[in-house]
């Protein structure tokens, strides 16, 4: 190779590197949308870094026009690309690695039962599922909001929160991200405690309130009858996966929960425990 390879080689690497910062470049825009302000720039800041290292590279190497020059550049522009991709905390690469992966989890044995307060009356669901990773890898895997599986229901009788999230084995924590390290092949069985919208339970009392379930355009009386209306309901469920690179989750399995169950007596739970409106 020539000198006059030095240019195909800069641009070639020049455009892997603003191809790798793409997840920055789309941080940026919705850091400026959701007004981030001029600190949003610093996204742009490890691509500027990479373009100058490699650009840099080009004028020292050209200089030099000895026979393995040429060489000598390209393996130098190969290892600015891949230090970038260590680097990065995201690239389109590491997603599509994520993609891949999440596409694998296997969600097995998914089961469902009553969730009881210390005094045995029904608070919510546990639900239950065993997953494996086809790739060691940091992964969030959990079940989605709870909703009635005979049609739609209105927010404060869906189970969008929870109480207690156990997983055996434990994943491997990492520092300052929710994803654990999963091993590869390893059977992990989870456990979620879901608890309907309108209840707020206290831990340390161990006392579930009624929290506030008025909107805009939800009334009272719309919450009595709904309660009314769902004294015996299965739930839709979708366990969903996420990579610690992915943009979005995947459904690993979906369903409808095995157990039937009364919305109107967790609402009475409240008042047999002596709780109130939360506070």
């Amino acid at each position: 190779m020539r000198q006059f390879a030095f240019l195909p080689i800069a641009l070639v690497a020049s455009a892997i590197v603003c191809q790798q910062n793409l997840p920055s470049v789309t941080g940026f825009s919705w850091a400026l949308i959701h007004g981030a302000g001029f600190s949003s720039v610093l996204a742009f800041i490890p691509a500027a870094i990479g373009l100058a290292v490699i650009w840099a590279g080009y004028h020292v190497f050209k200089k030099n026009i000895r026979s393995r020059a040429t060489l000598a550049f390209a393996a130098f522009a190969i290892g600015v690309v891949a230090l970038n991709e260590w680097l990065l905390p995201a690239t389109p690469l590491k997603e599509w690695r994520d993609r891949r992966a999440t596409s694998g989890v296997r969600v097995l044995a998914v089961r469902d039962e009553p969730l009881l307060t210390a005094h045995r009356n029904p608070i919510g669901v546990r639900v239950s599922f065993d997953a494996v990773v086809p790739r060691t890898g940091a992964y969030t895997i959990s079940p989605s909001t709870l909703t009635s599986a005979s049609g739609e229901t209105i927010w404060p009788l869906q189970f969008g929160h929870g109480m207690d999230n156990y997983i055996q084995p434990t994943p491997t924590p990492q520092r300052d991200t929710p994803y654990g390290v999963f091993q590869k092949d390893v059977v992990y069985t989870f456990t979620q405690d879901m608890m309907p919208n309108f209840v707020q339970y206290d831990e340390k009392t161990k006392t579930p309130c009624l929290a506030e379930v008025r909107t805009k355009y939800i009334t009272e009386a719309d919450f009595l009858s709904a309660l009314a209306a769902n004294r015996d309901v299965t739930l839709r469920m979708e366990i969903q996966v996420s990579g610690e690179y992915s943009a979005v989750s995947r459904v690993a399995a979906e369903g409808v929960t095995a157990g039937h169950y009364d919305m109107q007596a967790i609402y009475e739970t409240i008042a047999k425990e002596g709780g109130g409106r939360c506070q």
